[in-house]
């Protein structure tokens, strides 16, 4: 069935701006929590802080004269207001906790909603712009509901209208809707959007052939396209009233059912933002848009420098501090001054912002990844947390965000793949399932390998751009559920790759112990991580791995479209223990079979390389990717790397370094940064 696509569907790319050109180092802004930089300027020097946050700006003028005369940058968070994208506390309740369908508070579709933003970014932007500003956010913690919690909105009568318009831009005739949901509506006025109870029960057990969430999942996929064009038409409206500086959003959520957080369609609409860092890198990752996290002291210096040159290392262009605690009043002389923490910080602080910074902030630097891709598939997204909410029955309402960041199947399984391509050496980009669905992408120039993680929703075009990727080259890794459902969430009969993978299933054996879905079982959410995952004991195992599909066989090798069978979801968790070290043996032999070798070779565990480009000029970046004790402890190490390349220069020490293999010395709660010149 082909599917017809527009500018209404598709949502157009934000085109980026570039960065102003002083901003060519890593910045801390500090939130203006327990602080103010009029009064505490002295401090943030003390500490080598020299950036802040103005929040609105409507009135703040002083600040924006303080920015000028000081050289102080600072970026503008609720430059949209507060309480209308980031519903206040007394309107999340309305809308969380509940199955039925619901017109949200502050409604997106409202276009008395829409004027009061623009209002609100008119007023704060035309004081804002005047003085040192970094970027514009509309506000922070933004969602469709509350943060990812499941929250059936919004049906207000513009939504439904503008359903119906975008389900005949994307389909073309009633007829292909009906064929591909399987449904017999006679218009698409006809089509009404459901809650998630109207589809819950029909898909809670295998066979998926049997399951139909088309009518839930589309009406999901709207209201995230909804949510996206929102924040794309303010993006543009900001440009219009400051086209030198980007606008975005902080506080972002990870991927999810419910909240607005798809990615593909969050990175083409503004034009920097805090969220899922390797998503936001990978979609970002030419041209550059900066990406930033919230920091946040842990009582640990080893540790909380440790995160700094984390996220430097992974392309972080500035970091939000939330100074909880960072300065404080003497009781008995009044005087103000620092805590003894930030104090022991600060020479990080200064260092992180430096010279240091420069090579990977600048806009023109990109990172150089392997040629492998992990493919981001939001449907899958959706179905996967249908089949985590099983274990709650008719309770779903109740899977707040708090439960489902720490129990989502899909983010987890993300995580692992993501740590164990990294531990193993690679770096990789995440495929968007939109550039593909769009044609927007050639995977076999960019890609010599695709990990399908659970990619259980395919829709026809994905199916054949993968196939067609195999017959020119590349290769498949896939772990489970492959192609089980279309892209609507509508079941198939066979895995839409199954004859690609040589593989023939049997539902009727079931899946992990035979019982159930659920791979971590949010019931148990205050247990201990490992005792969640309720289905494995009772699973089938291929030694210490775990095997989803009970009943699949493969009858026929491809070295080409490899299907593992595992999964994957707990390696994080088991990386120390044998599990861990049987899935880096797996996946590791396999790269190297297939030909993709690591670049680099390191003698230390959990040691993660990062090789930035600029032109013929690199940097890598080489960090600890695991909390572990030597990180903790902070102490000089010796490392060992191996990399194609002469006349390299440790950045922060000035050390002189003869490749391909040298020795050097290593601080686990920092990062080492090697400068050299191409062609390697």
């Amino acid at each position: 069935m082909r599917i017809i696509l527009s500018v209404l569907l598709s949502l157009a790319l934000i085109p980026s701006i570039r960065q102003r050109p002083e901003w060519n180092r890593f910045i801390i802004f500090v939130w203006q929590y327990q602080t103010d930089v009029l009064r505490d300027k002295a401090l943030y020097e003390q500490a080598g802080l020299h950036a802040f946050h103005i929040d609105r700006g409507d009135g703040e003028d002083e600040l924006v004269k303080f920015s000028i005369k000081n050289n102080f940058p600072y970026y503008v968070d609720h430059a949209a207001g507060k309480g209308i994208l980031y519903l206040s506390n007394s309107l999340r309740p309305q809308v969380t906790g509940k199955r039925d369908l619901l017109i949200r508070p502050r409604s997106l579709a409202d276009p008395n909603v829409i004027k009061e933003l623009q209002d609100l970014l008119r007023a704060n932007i035309s004081t804002t712009q005047k003085g040192l500003a970094y970027a514009y956010a509309f506000d922070d913690e933004i969602s469709l509901g509350s943060f990812n919690s499941p929250a059936e909105v919004d049906v207000h009568p513009l939504s439904i209208a503008r359903y119906h318009q975008w389900l005949s831009e994307r389909y073309g005739t009633i007829a292909r809707l009906n064929a591909s949901w399987g449904t017999s509506y006679e218009s698409f006025n006809d089509v009404q959007p459901v809650s998630f109870e109207d589809v819950r029960k029909s898909a809670n057990s295998p066979p998926f052939a049997n399951w139909n969430l088309s009518r839930w999942m589309e009406w999901r996929h709207f209201m995230d396209y909804q949510f996206a064009k929102v924040l794309s038409d303010l993006t543009q409206y900001a440009n219009k009233l400051d086209p030198r500086i980007p606008a975005g959003f902080v506080g972002g959520q990870q991927p999810s059912a419910y909240g607005g957080y798809d990615y593909a369609y969050l990175s083409r609409a503004v034009q920097w933002m805090e969220g899922s860092d390797e998503l936001l890198r990978s979609f970002w990752n030419r041209p550059r848009r900066p990406h930033v996290q919230t920091y946040n002291i842990t009582g640990s210096v080893t540790r909380d420098t440790w995160t700094l040159w984390y996220r430097l290392a992974h392309g972080d262009q500035a970091g939000i501090a939330w100074p909880d605690g960072w300065f404080r009043t003497d009781s008995l002389t009044g005087k103000r001054m620092l805590t003894k923490e930030i104090q022991e910080l600060a020479p990080v602080f200064r260092e992180i912002q430096g010279p240091a910074s420069e090579f990977i902030v600048n806009p023109d630097t990109h990172l150089e990844t392997d040629p492998i891709g992990i493919y981001y598939s939001h449907p899958s997204i959706r179905a996967g947390w249908v089949m985590d909410s099983i274990t709650h029955g008719s309770t779903w309402p109740n899977r707040a965000s708090s439960l489902d960041d720490e129990n989502s199947s899909s983010a987890h399984l993300r995580s692992s793949w993501c740590r164990l391509l990294e531990d193993l050496g690679y770096q990789y980009d995440f495929i968007s399932y939109l550039d593909v669905q769009e044609k927007k992408i050639d995977l076999n120039q960019r890609f010599k390998v695709i990990v399908l993680p659970q990619t259980i929703c395919l829709s026809d075009v994905e199916v054949e751009a993968l196939r067609s990727f195999v017959k020119s080259g590349g290769i498949l890794i896939a772990d489970d559920l492959t192609g089980l459902l279309t892209d609507t969430g509508r079941g198939r009969k066979q895995g839409a790759l199954d004859d690609l993978f040589g593989i023939v299933r049997d539902e009727s054996k079931g899946y992990l112990d035979g019982r159930g879905l659920t791979e971590i079982d949010a019931e148990y959410g205050n247990k201990p991580f490992q005792d969640r995952l309720r289905a494995y004991p009772g699973s089938l195992h291929k030694g210490p791995l775990v095997v989803f599909e009970r009943g699949t066989q493969q009858k026929i090798q491809n070295s080409r479209a490899i299907y593992l069978n595992l999964t994957p979801l707990a390696y994080e968790h088991w990386r120390n223990d044998r599990p861990g070290q049987e899935w880096r043996t797996l996946i590791g032999n396999t790269l190297k079979e297939l030909g993709v070798p690591p670049r680099i070779m390191t003698n230390l565990p959990f040691v993660e390389s990062l090789l930035w480009r600029n032109g013929d000029r690199y940097v890598l970046a080489i960090v600890k990717n695991s909390e572990g004790e030597t990180q903790r402890t902070g102490q000089q190490i010796r490392i060992q790397l191996g990399i194609d390349a002469k006349n390299i220069r440790n950045i922060r020490t000035g050390k002189a370094l003869a490749g391909p293999d040298f020795t050097d010395e290593f601080n686990p709660c920092e990062a080492n940064l090697y400068g050299f010149t191409g062609p390697r």
